[in-house]
């Protein structure tokens, strides 16, 4: 949060202090030296501690810390609805949060500002510990006059001729990844893409409508999602699961990032799944 020139000041009396250069600077780029590649974790350990070190003093001074929880907007506004209910009944006081996509809600936890996360599956980073909460059943969204809306259930294999619209999950890189393989290796291999921004739903569901694109989402008839995707206009259509595993959602943390309070976060962990589930959506 300051400008260069104090920063490149901070940085070289840093330098000074430990008898070294950090970083090698070139014209276009800057990189860390081998004294700044062996320090760069210490480093990190040490704000981790700083970090841990002001959490204990707040406990402190104002009794139990609040256990705050993000959870990805993404994930089905019925489920999100369910956890907030139930973060509020829990014994111990909570701050939730719904910052943006999963990879977000990592980020928040990876750096200690969250305890717990909601997240999609599979999760991006190693460091996180993941506890599955919810499975739904994968859907497909087409116009009412599409001539698969007349099914009540179809396959994957189905949308290998058509244009399919995966925007859901674009906000999150490592589950888009993941399920454009899923889709070219059963041989779905039109991928479009209906949006450019987060939160593009309505968007989404206009060029699904013009263009008679197939939307491939979870099968949640009570989010958002399944009622913007409803009839008259559009039919939701649950995908068989023998062609298409069902979309997993687990509660993340961050282990390395909680310190004493570990066993007090994974008993909140066992005390949220056992109240909010598991929750199993499907036709």
């Amino acid at each position: 949060m300051i400008t260069p020139p104090p920063l490149s000041k901070q940085i070289k009396l840093l330098e000074k202090e430990l008898g070294g250069p950090l970083f090698e600077r070139g014209y276009h780029e800057v990189r860390l030296t081998p004294l700044g590649q062996r320090l760069l974790e210490p480093a990190r350990e040490i704000l981790r501690r700083v970090e841990d070190f002001k959490a204990m003093a707040r406990q402190a001074v104002e009794g139990s810390a609040p256990i705050r929880v993000s959870a990805t907007a993404y994930a089905p506004s019925d489920l999100l609805a369910e956890l907030e209910a139930v973060l509020a009944a829990l014994p111990e006081p909570t701050e939730f949060s719904v910052p943006g996509s999963a990879a977000e809600v990592t980020a928040t936890l990876i750096a200690g500002h969250a305890e717990l996360g909601l997240i999609h599956l599979p999760a991006g980073d190693k460091r996180l510990r993941c506890r599955v909460v919810a499975a739904y059943q994968g859907a497909i969204a087409v116009r009412f006059d599409d001539p698969l809306a007349g099914r009540d259930m179809v396959s994957i294999e189905e949308l290998r001729d058509r244009d399919v619209a995966i925007d859901i999950a674009r906000p999150n890189p490592v589950v888009l990844a993941w399920l454009t393989r899923q889709l070219n290796n059963r041989g779905v291999h039109r991928i479009v893409r209906t949006t450019n921004q987060r939160g593009g739903e309505v968007e989404m569901a206009t060029q699904v409508f013009n263009r008679h694109l197939v939307a491939l989402v979870s099968y949640a008839p009570e989010s958002f999602i399944g009622k913007m995707f409803s009839p008259p206009e559009f039919k939701l259509i649950p995908i068989d699961e023998t062609t298409w595993p069902p979309a997993k959602i687990a509660l993340a943390w961050a282990p390395e990032r909680l310190g004493d309070r570990l066993a007090e976060i994974e008993l909140a962990v066992d005390r949220i799944a056992d109240r909010l589930g598991p929750v199993r959506r499907g036709a």
